[in-house]
């Protein structure tokens, strides 16, 4: 029953989040939501940049156990591989768009809370060395030094690639633009 609550609250504050803010939303907002009490919130968590923590970690590892499936689908320079990466991307992008303001949020509690800075550095330098692997498996000749640099680019387009201050007229807009995104990052990792 107490994991339970736990993970309500931590389920709660990533439905409040998909289109608001952390800073926006109140402990008493993710406990209604939930359906708990605020008592319940406070045994688990100290503050609402706790749960958001919580959250951010359960996503991260999401996020790495992805990418280390994609890394055992790779196989080179093929057809097959070109496939699964782009639906990774796709995917990938899809749920990094469920949530606005994901990003602010997580450089705003970085810039505040050096522990959670440094959670993201470790996700970051994780994801980057998979990504590393993978172009490895991809560009066998490729010096590796440019392969991570290419890492570093491909993680910040991912995570960056929701426009914070511009709009899509419609769903048609919305999806070309991922395409284009997808396509960017296809072709620095297969065709270079």
């Amino acid at each position: 029953m107490a994991k339970d609550n736990k993970e309500k609250l931590i389920q709660a504050t990533d439905r409040l989040l998909r289109d608001r803010s952390i800073s926006s939303i109140t402990t008493k907002e993710i406990t209604k939501e939930a359906g708990v009490s605020v008592g319940v919130f406070y045994n688990y968590f100290t503050s609402k940049e706790d749960v958001f923590t919580e959250l951010i970690k359960s996503f991260f590892n999401y996020s790495l156990e992805e990418m280390k499936k994609l890394q055992a689908e790779i196989t080179g320079k093929n057809l097959r591989s070109e496939i699964k990466f782009k639906e990774y991307l796709i995917k990938g992008i899809d749920k990094d768009w469920e949530n606005r303001f994901l990003n602010s949020d997580i450089l705003t509690l970085s810039r505040k809370d050096q522990a959670f800075n440094e959670l993201m550095m470790d996700f970051n330098e994780g994801m980057i060395a998979i990504i590393v692997d993978i172009l490895t498996i991809i560009q066998a000749d490729a010096q590796d030094n440019d392969l991570v640099i290419k890492a570093k680019l491909i993680m910040n387009l991912i995570q960056n690639s929701y426009p914070v201050f511009s709009s899509f007229e419609d769903d048609q807009e919305q999806e070309a633009y991922m395409e284009q995104v997808v396509k960017i990052i296809f072709d620095l990792s297969f065709n270079e």
